[in-house]
């Protein structure tokens, strides 16, 4: 059992980011934290596994008690004995470049002799049918395969309690469907789950309880009946994400002449390729690109914007064609893992970097519209996932490229701050620019795009690699 009573947590002396918070998970639990981008759910799961205080030079007050014991009288080591975790970006969650020696890697520190290793990998594998993933580059795999992954090895790892920290913010609704199945299993078996989400529907089958997280404090607590029984005016109040699949209604294929695509050849490892001739688009429009994770959305972005060193593709603006190099120039980017755009010493001076000429009345607009005026003056890396992802966005929304390019903005975003976005990507769009949001956000693509291209439409697949078209969880 799992009891937090009385927690505050602090980073320095006047930064207090959780507050008085209490909370009780029982074995076979399934716990659901939610709330706005920057509430605290983050916070609270780093506290549970010990991170806050171990990594993060955080200080607490109150308790947290696992099985009877204090997680701060713990050792981290002992803390990882009984408490997994399942981390938004799953590369932060790797120590080895090949899958199966992942699998093991936390038994071998354990010191599980080899014949049980080989018993737990072979259980596994009974319940959780991911042979494919064995054996294989951890750098080949794909986002949402990555998750897969992590949440087998926290299962055979034989930890009785799971915390995830936005585990399905970059899946597609296959690999989102794969995760409920593991999640179901593990509740099965008396695993408690303790997650922090923003995308909700697909743990409604799964939830015992539902807290409210609300500027570091627990707002409310429901029980499954009374969250499902809430209205929808109550859950867009207080940022919450539908409690139903929405499906994609922005269908309409790209149509243009301004901007073409006259030959782009992706080659893939596994025999894939991803062709698109005469592909054309329009200034002044928005457009969704969607496919499911590993189909080469990501790659068709570094291909757009030139950063694809093999790159031999035909690309159009006005009549001329584009260089890699001009492509380069004339693009801003937003990139899925936003820490690696990140540089300066605060968020509203990372606005101002390299653009020239940035008006007052322009960084002010765009940070008050992201919600971030009152964050101008920290330190982009002290800021939760959802803070940094807009901070990125809100760089990209002051500069004035021809063609702006959004990998996932609005992962791990509440539903408040992913219509704020929405709003100043529309503000943004002009008839100088084209926008292109690779997202599996189907509520956010509904709200922005003009027009929608799926990269599974000019993709040749082998059918013998697609690995989850018939996939049963046991």
């Amino acid at each position: 059992m799992l009891e937090i009573k009385n927690l505050s947590l602090f980073y320095g002396e006047n930064n207090k980011v959780l507050d008085d918070i209490s909370l009780t998970a029982q074995e076979g639990e399934c716990i659901l934290l939610t709330g706005e981008s920057g509430s605290g759910k983050s916070s609270i799961i780093n506290s549970i596994n010990g991170l806050a205080l171990a990594f993060e030079n955080a200080s607490s007050k109150g308790s947290i008690k696992v099985n009877n014991k204090e997680i701060k009288d713990l050792e981290l080591y002992e803390i990882s004995l009984v408490i997994a975790s399942v981390f938004q970006n799953p590369k932060t969650h790797f120590f080895n470049v090949n899958t199966t020696l992942e699998l093991l890697f936390y038994l071998e520190n354990i010191g599980v002799s080899k014949e049980e290793m080989d018993a737990r990998m072979e259980e596994m594998l009974k319940i959780f049918p991911i042979e494919h993933l064995l054996g294989r580059s951890i750098f080949e795999l794909s986002g949402g395969e990555k998750q897969i992954l992590c949440v087998a090895s926290c299962y055979i790892s034989g930890c009785k309690i799971i915390v995830l920290d936005e585990p399905s913010s970059n899946l597609d609704d296959k690999h989102i469907e794969v995760l409920t199945d593991m999640l179901k299993i593990l509740k099965d078996k008396n695993v408690t789950l303790i997650l922090a989400e923003h995308r909700i529907y697909y743990l409604m089958d799964l939830i015992d309880r539902v807290y409210l997280i609300q500027q570091g404090k627990i707002n409310q607590t429901f029980s499954k009946e009374e969250f499902l029984s809430l209205s929808s005016k109550y859950l867009i109040k207080y940022g919450l994400r539908s409690r139903q699949k929405t499906p994609l209604t922005k269908s309409q294929r790209p149509t243009g002449k301004d901007f073409m695509i006259k030959t782009m050849k992706i080659d893939f490892e596994d025999k894939c390729e991803l062709r698109l001739d005469n592909v054309s688009f329009n200034l002044g429009k928005i457009y969704g690109i969607v496919g499911r994770n590993g189909c080469g959305k990501s790659t068709f972005l570094r291909v757009m914007t030139g950063l694809n060193k093999k790159d031999k593709s035909e690309i159009v603006f006005k009549g001329q064609k584009l260089s890699k190099k001009e492509r380069t120039k004339n693009s801003s980017l937003v990139m899925q893992d936003v820490n690696h755009q990140l540089f300066t010493e605060s968020v509203e001076e990372e606005l101002k970097l390299g653009v020239r000429d940035l008006s007052k009345e322009k960084t002010d607009r765009v940070l008050l519209g992201l919600g971030l005026n009152e964050l101008k003056d920290r330190h982009p890396m002290s800021l939760s996932g959802g803070q940094k992802q807009r901070v990125a966005i809100a760089s990209v929304l002051c500069k004035n490229s021809n063609f702006v390019y959004f990998d996932e903005p609005t992962s791990g975003m509440d539903y408040n701050n992913m219509l704020k976005i929405a709003t100043l990507i529309k503000e943004m769009s002009n008839e100088e620019n084209i926008i292109f949001i690779v997202s599996h956000d189907t509520e956010f693509l509904n709200e922005v795009a003009d027009a929608v291209l799926n990269l599974e439409d000019f993709k040749a697949m082998d059918n013998t690699n697609n690995h989850y078209t018939n996939i049963q969880m046991k």
